[in-house]
């Protein structure tokens, strides 16, 4: 997907730091290789908003995962999403 993606991840109980912490990390250091890659530092790369959301049973994390991993199928990128080469499932 050329506009987003989705990122789905369990920080452990003994995190010594926030989600809003390790997604500005993510976004900062993905935006400095990015940018280099195409050959444009110092440029804006990612918005500023995220949308974080809580997972917290098992039931909602089976319906985000799904979600996630269904996009490039609603997109019409894949038919399946098993066929999205940046998916990772563990």
């Amino acid at each position: 997907m050329a506009n987003h993606v989705h990122l789905v991840v369990q920080l452990p109980d003994t995190a010594s730091f926030s989600a809003a912490r390790m997604m500005q990390r993510l976004k900062g250091r993905t935006a400095l290789a990015a940018n280099k890659l195409l050959g444009r530092p110092g440029q804006a790369f990612w918005q500023h908003e995220s949308c974080g959301h809580v997972v917290r049973n098992g039931e909602e994390q089976a319906r985000v995962v799904a979600y996630a991993v269904n996009n490039p199928v609603k997109a019409g990128l894949v038919e399946n999403w098993t066929q999205w080469p940046y998916t990772y499932v563990r």
